[in-house]
């Protein structure tokens, strides 16, 4: 008699992380900036839609709206957002106490230090402050700051758990919500909402596939599913399909371009995987050949994180692939603030166990190359944000730069780079020469709010031609590809970027494309994806 089909997760089912009840980016990991988000952002945006569910339905009616602090309602929305809302309140009232001590320490306790002694301050701290912050002064003596014990937080009740869920659904098409702005709830008796702690190997199991029916049933009682619910999660699995046939150790050497900032590569069998945001698959865009989730190997041995930003470290992404991943390298993190958390105990608590830190020109060796880590200036409206990078590759003497949203702000930098690193064969390069305000990602965070005309002037955006053409010529790149534009139709769901090509970003990428051709070099703007050999 056969043994019955082993069962794997349907190609086209999604996984929505979910922290407190939004949809999880890597701000929401850490105590204090949940904390700050939920005080100073999300309570704002749920109480404003219970209040008025007509005007945030007005409101996306209109594409410039898209990606503002609005709900997404539907049919039923209303009573569910609000019974959700409601029962919640005991739940996330620690969360809201620790906001509202930061706030104390920053607008009421440190204002009022001249220099003096801090000494006497540490007994003055609100209780979910005491023992987990260090304070201090900056180099002028007077200007008092703190940083943030983390792993005393992550220690504390203030890190739960509890509060993390992925919602398990379908889609049939590219085009989502913006996710980041509307509860993730069941909102239908097709979705699964399963409670569940993000770094929880549970998750691992329903990613791998390759269950028994047996298994499948004991995996779905694991995770707290029964009835219904069970079934309809059950019903989310498929016969496993045979396995493509696996790339060899003697498999060519390739770039690919999966889509937005995410590149893979493959050289002398080792893999690597920068900024992960990939495609679903399975349904109806087979046809124009991108790279999705069933095109990655079985084992990742490298993820290489530039920044913190949610188009470039997509959970999403993260989790489904974390069993096939050996090691993620990320950028050091130095500050242990509200604003630059650090990433390696973000990336611990969703399950990650091997994360190493490169600082600026720190270099880790791989099979037949290394990884050096370039600084990154710009694109984050200037405030104090150590975790990021440029990842240089060398592959046997081919070298790639992944540059992600670097901004030439500084036209000196480069040059000191080239002196030490010397010529670059490939650039890839972020051109969004527009991108948000500063407060439009960090404002919760902020003590109070910006004035209006310094935040139009402090934008989230990569190099423009100028900026950029500099990088190129400094570097002596022979090939450069402008990436991280955001117009892949996967990214709905945490980016609202939509160009004609009058938009200043298109113009920009254009001239650097021409620019590049002119003098001999290979150049192109990215989109769905490409196909490279390593060698230029």
């Amino acid at each position: 008699m056969a043994s019955p089909p082993l069962l794997s997760l349907r190609r086209n089912v999604i996984a929505e992380p979910a922290v407190a009840g939004w949809y999880a980016w890597s701000y929401l990991l850490p105590p204090f900036t949940l904390a700050k988000y939920l005080k100073g952002h999300y309570r704002n945006i749920v109480e404003s839609y219970l209040a008025q569910p007509e005007a945030h339905r007005t409101a996306l009616e209109q594409a410039r709206f898209q990606g503002g602090p609005f709900v997404h309602g539907r049919e039923g929305s209303y009573e569910r957002i609000r019974g959700w809302y409601e029962s919640t309140a005991e739940q996330y009232a620690p969360l809201y106490e620790l906001a509202d001590a930061i706030d104390e320490l920053e607008q009421k306790i440190l204002p009022g230090l001249d220099g003096a002694s801090m000494e006497p301050v540490y007994r003055e701290l609100p209780e979910p402050l005491a023992g987990r912050v260090e304070l201090f002064y900056n180099r002028d003596n007077r200007t008092p700051d703190y940083r943030f014990i983390e792993p005393l937080f992550y220690a504390s009740p203030y890190f739960d758990p509890g509060l993390q869920q992925v919602r398990f659904s379908t889609i049939d098409r590219d085009a989502r919500e913006f996710a980041l702005t509307t509860p993730v709830l069941e909102y239908t008796p097709e979705q699964v909402l399963v409670t569940v702690p993000l770094a929880s190997p549970l998750l691992d199991r329903v990613f791998a596939g390759g269950l028994g029916p047996q298994e499948l049933d004991r995996l779905t009682a694991d995770l707290g599913l029964t009835g219904e619910r069970a079934e309809t999660f059950k019903d989310f699995f498929e016969p496993t399909p045979e396995p493509a046939a696996t790339a060899p150790q003697h498999a060519p050497d390739t770039v690919e371009y999966v889509g937005h900032a995410c590149v893979f590569v493959r050289h002398r069998g080792t893999t690597f995987l920068v900024d992960p945001v990939v495609s679903y698959s399975g349904y109806s865009h087979e046809s124009d050949g991108r790279f999705t989730l069933d095109d990655l190997p079985e084992r990742i041995d490298h993820v290489l994180i530039t920044h913190n930003h949610q188009d470039h470290m997509l959970l999403e992404t993260l989790l489904r692939i974390r069993h096939r991943v050996g090691r993620v390298v990320v950028a050091k993190s130095t500050g242990s603030s509200l604003v630059d958390p650090g990433l390696t105990r973000i990336l611990a608590a969703l399950g990650f166990r091997d994360v190493v830190e490169l600082d600026d020109l720190d270099t880790l060796e791989t099979p037949g190359g290394t990884i050096t880590a370039l600084p990154f200036l710009g694109e984050h409206g200037d405030i104090r944000i150590r975790t990021k990078c440029g990842w240089l590759l060398d592959l046997d003497g081919t070298r790639i730069l992944f540059a992600a949203d670097s901004t030439n702000i500084s036209p000196q930098l480069y040059a000191q780079v080239a002196a030490t690193i010397g010529q670059v064969d490939t650039v890839f390069i972020g051109m969004e020469s527009v991108g948000a305000p500063v407060s439009w990602l960090y404002g919760p965070l902020f003590p109070e709010r910006l004035e209006r005309r310094l935040d139009a002037g402090r934008r989230l955006k990569g190099s423009n031609f100028e900026q950029a053409a500099a990088i190129v010529d400094t570097l002596r790149a022979r090939t450069v590809y402008v990436y991280a534009m955001g117009q892949e139709p996967w990214l709905g769901a945490v980016m609202c970027v939509e160009y004609d090509e009058r938009h200043p970003a298109m113009i920009d990428s254009d001239k650097l494309v021409a620019y590049v051709r002119e003098r001999g070099g290979t150049s192109k703007r990215l989109y769905l994806q490409e196909s490279m050999a390593v060698r230029p």
